[in-house]
């Protein structure tokens, strides 16, 4: 088996969703699965279940930085939108791309951090190092109060090589200075940097 970092989700309030803004929801993180898998040497696998359940596995060293960019992908549905996940760490053995039928100690280790998830958290990996655990409530707090702007921002902003900001200005019809206030205002570079010393270790 190989380590894998596995992440096991749901959708926030999406009982209060039309079935249309959940399926947009669930294309947004579907194009954060494909974003991710350019970042490293293996396919990204990712699984809906249950309605607005997911699961998704991704290369342990860009756990951390996944996780910020899934939660950017939900956030640009809408100001209100959100996913909330558990990370768990370990051995995983696929039986094709579904992950429903997988097995290992990372599968096992995500539900149950999902499971267990502190009330007022988006984000929990109870059995990671210890820089991991303590990044992530950090993270969460920052992610929150993004607006939608920013999420669409953060989005492409976290990748480990994200576009010069020209370009983006002219994807989201801004000025260079307005996607610079915006990744500011986030949190971007210092969230950057974070992601850059964990995949170090």
């Amino acid at each position: 088996m190989e380590t894998w970092a596995i992440f096991t989700g749901d959708i926030v309030k999406s009982t209060a969703m039309t079935r249309a803004e959940l399926d947009a929801v669930f294309t947004r993180l579907e194009e954060a699965a494909d974003a991710v898998a350019t970042w490293q040497d293996q396919p990204t696998r990712m699984t809906r279940f249950r309605g607005d359940g997911w699961q998704m596995a991704v290369t342990p060293q860009f756990t951390f930085r996944a996780a910020l960019v899934l939660r950017a992908a939900v956030r640009r549905c809408g100001k209100t939108a959100d996913t909330r996940f558990g990370i768990g760490l370990g051995d995983a053995h696929f039986a094709g791309d579904d992950l429903s039928r997988a097995d290992g100690a990372a599968l096992v280790r995500s539900g149950h951090a999902l499971d267990t998830m502190p009330r007022a958290r988006r984000m929990n990996a109870p059995d990671t190092p210890v820089a991991l655990r303590a990044a992530l409530p950090l993270a969460d707090r920052i992610v929150r109060g993004w607006t939608m702007r920013q999420a669409d921002v953060a989005y492409y902003m976290l990748a480990p090589e994200p576009p010069v900001q020209a370009i983006l200005a002219q994807q989201f019809d801004l000025t260079q200075q307005s996607v610079q206030g915006h990744v500011d205002a986030a949190g971007i570079d210092e969230l950057r940097e974070v992601c850059d010393v964990l995949e170090e270790q």
